[in-house]
């Protein structure tokens, strides 16, 4: 094979990964696919084999799950733009929308906010991939994120920093989305955290309360959760 379609296994290496000779055969299977490409991976050493044949399927699952996530935000996002070319918002939407928007700049603008790439960096991650830090703790309810427009008008996923402490999740915001489950957005979980909630002594913030008393917060969203709406 040429150099530019194939890597030569040294011999201190362990693990060749090669095109496959466009002339040299291939199965039944992997030539039906339109679009595939083949490969050749040569190992050496069986204890290095054995972990290679670990690690395929599970990268192969990864991917698909990877795959569908983005395919499913993509559609999501179509979808949300066609619904906006579609409806025409009312002179009350409009005035909802604006004092709405008012409110959620004000959360960000007195207790900030972070990108997941701003997280991964504050916590010395080593991955590759600066949004897995992030993506992790939001798959195990440990925090939330909630849509920003960006100085160039980019729509992103930011994090408010009342949930963290040294850059790292509180644990009560874990019991508390826990508590919501799927009944609260992520805007509206962020205004429930900073509004002030008739559960807590003195009509407190929930967020005021985070470090202080974090089981008497736990306890308030239990109580609202029954009653609250998306």
């Amino acid at each position: 094979m040429s150099k530019s379609s194939s890597q030569a296994l040294a011999p201190d290496d362990v693990l060749s990964f090669q095109h496959w000779n466009p002339g040299t055969p291939v199965t039944q299977a992997s030539a039906g696919a339109k679009g595939s490409h083949v490969y050749r991976l040569e190992v050496q050493g069986d204890a290095v084999s054995r972990i290679v044949e670990a690690v395929i399927p599970v990268l192969g699952r990864m991917l698909s799950d990877k795959t569908a996530e983005v395919r499913d935000r993509k559609l999501e996002e179509l979808i949300d733009f066609l619904a906006g070319q579609m409806v025409v918002p009312s002179a009350i939407d409009m005035q909802m929308a604006q004092r709405l928007a008012a409110r959620h700049a004000r959360v960000l603008a007195e207790f900030g906010f972070v990108t997941a790439e701003q997280l991964a960096d504050a916590n010395e991650s080593r991955a590759g991939n600066r949004n897995a830090l992030a993506d992790n703790w939001k798959k195990r309810h440990q925090v939330f994120a909630v849509r920003h427009r960006d100085e160039a008008g980019r729509m992103r996923e930011v994090f408010p920093l009342f949930q963290f402490e040294n850059f790292k999740p509180i644990k009560a915001v874990q019991a508390v989305l826990e508590a919501f489950g799927e009944r609260k957005s992520p805007w509206k979980l962020a205004l429930w955290f900073t509004s002030n909630n008739g559960w807590l002594p003195g009509q407190a913030r929930p967020v005021d309360l985070l470090g202080s008393d974090p089981q008497a917060v736990i306890q308030a969203a239990r109580r609202d959760a029954g009653g609250s709406a998306a």
